[in-house]
């Protein structure tokens, strides 16, 4: 497979590692995220292109800077999130702000802008979601919140945009290593997993998995799968043992 993709929140965990896979592929990758450094390390590998900016800024628009620098665009993989370590009591209004803006009204309005692209190369959307957003997680609520919203707005524009020969897909990845190192209000240490399930498959997802699955979806054997939110979090939401934390409080 060969074509132009954009990935948004590619400096790291699993937007590197899809990076990485789609180039190994054959596709030509823009690289987004807000540090110009990482950025330009992660192309630099991959033989593509840099795009800088914060997804947040209504300003900033990587998909028109990707098309600029790729001629067009075949693939627009949505990566780029935020989340919050809290539940919902402590979850403030500053983090819901930033939860929704980069999470949500960040995703549509790039795939907004993606649209007349990708409906004149018959490519496709793929947003990265959680599992978190398809059963909730009260220790992290603002993110699987906005997960949540993220998987239906999927789906809306699956249903919309078919017509145009666009599909959109969502990946919903479990506990993945190296997974997401943003955050708005704590931090995720890397390579720390207390609390964390052990799932049927007996380890945590890997980002390289991850990317897998984002190749199958962005490529042609995928030709006829749209509107699909893929659990990718060896099978942890297959086990009725639920989360590994502190019983009732």
């Amino acid at each position: 497979m060969s074509g132009r993709a954009l990935v948004t929140g590619g400096t790291s965990g699993i937007g590197a590692a899809i990076a990485r896979r789609l180039a190994a592929d054959g596709w030509r990758v823009a690289v987004a995220g807000r540090s110009a450094e990482r950025a330009e390390a992660i192309a630099a590998e991959v033989g593509g292109v840099a795009v800088v900016g914060d997804v947040a800024d209504p300003a900033h628009d990587p998909v028109a800077l990707a098309v600029d620098a790729l001629g067009g665009l075949d693939c627009a993989v949505l990566n780029a999130g935020v989340i919050a370590d809290r539940d919902l009591p402590g979850t403030g209004d500053d983090d819901w702000s930033r939860l929704l803006a980069v999470n949500v009204l960040a995703v549509h309005r790039q795939a907004r802008a993606a649209h007349p692209h990708l409906a004149a190369s018959g490519g496709s959307i793929l947003l990265t979601a959680s599992d978190a957003g398809v059963w909730g997680e009260p220790a992290i609520a603002g993110y699987s919140i906005t997960k949540r919203m993220a998987l239906q707005l999927m789906r809306c524009l699956a249903a919309e945009w078919g017509p145009d020969g666009i599909r959109v897909n969502a990946l919903c990845p479990g506990d993945t290593e190296p997974g997401m190192v943003t955050t708005t209000a704590g931090r995720r240490a890397p390579g720390a997993t207390d609390g964390w399930l052990t799932p049927p498959l007996g380890a945590i997802v890997q980002a390289a998995d991850v990317a897998g699955a984002a190749a199958f979806l962005a490529g042609p054997d995928a030709a006829r799968i749209t509107g699909v939110g893929l659990l990718v979090d060896a099978g942890m939401r297959a086990s009725s043992t639920g989360w590994q934390g502190e019983g009732p409080r």
